[in-house]
């Protein structure tokens, strides 16, 4: 194999012309990164919202309301999608798959139905806490007419004596006026 050398040009050779070519392009590249950054800092930067992130979206991020809108791609061809009128503003706007969104609104239909199922069932079938609630329920209320049972016997009772006392008291009664 040969062997191959290679050495820079000295600058005897080009002069001053390409130190300074270099010092102007990196002056340009450091201005432009520059003004990069100030329009980057200068751009309003909307914060995720809820409405957009999850299902149909319902407000874009600019503050619009958001567009059906069909894809005219070669990878997407017809397909459905949300987007915004104000899409061409450089500013950052709401894009969203259609059949993404829906398949979204059901899953969270789904979750919320079987949720609902859930505590119509909890309410429906009584647990085993329940069930024995129930028996102390019924055990209270037999107490509760026995005791009014006992009770009307001894009203009763009552009722009868306050007669008899009543009858001895006229008889007295008659006894001391005939007398």
């Amino acid at each position: 194999m040969g062997q191959y050398s290679y050495s820079q040009p000295s600058s005897s050779q080009h002069g001053d012309t390409a130190d300074s070519s270099y010092i102007e392009t990196e002056e340009l590249i450091r201005r432009d990164q520059a003004e990069i950054e100030s329009n980057y800092r200068e751009q309003v930067q909307y914060p995720p919202q809820p409405e957009v992130e999850f299902g149909f979206p319902q407000v874009c991020y600019c503050g619009s309301q958001p567009i059906l809108a069909t894809s005219k791609t070669t990878n997407d061809p017809g397909r459905r999608f949300y987007t915004c009128d104000n899409k061409d503003d450089g500013d950052c706007h709401v894009f969203k798959w259609w059949d993404v969104a829906v398949m979204e609104e059901m899953r969270a239909r789904d979750i919320h139905t079987l949720q609902l199922d859930q505590k119509v069932e909890a309410l429906a079938l009584p647990s085993e806490g329940d069930y024995e609630t129930q028996q102390k329920l019924d055990a209270v209320e037999k107490m509760v007419c026995e005791l009014g049972k006992k009770c009307s016997r001894v009203t009763i009772g009552f009722q009868y004596l306050v007669g008899v006392m009543g009858f001895l008291l006229v008889l007295i009664g008659m006894v001391v006026m005939f007398k």
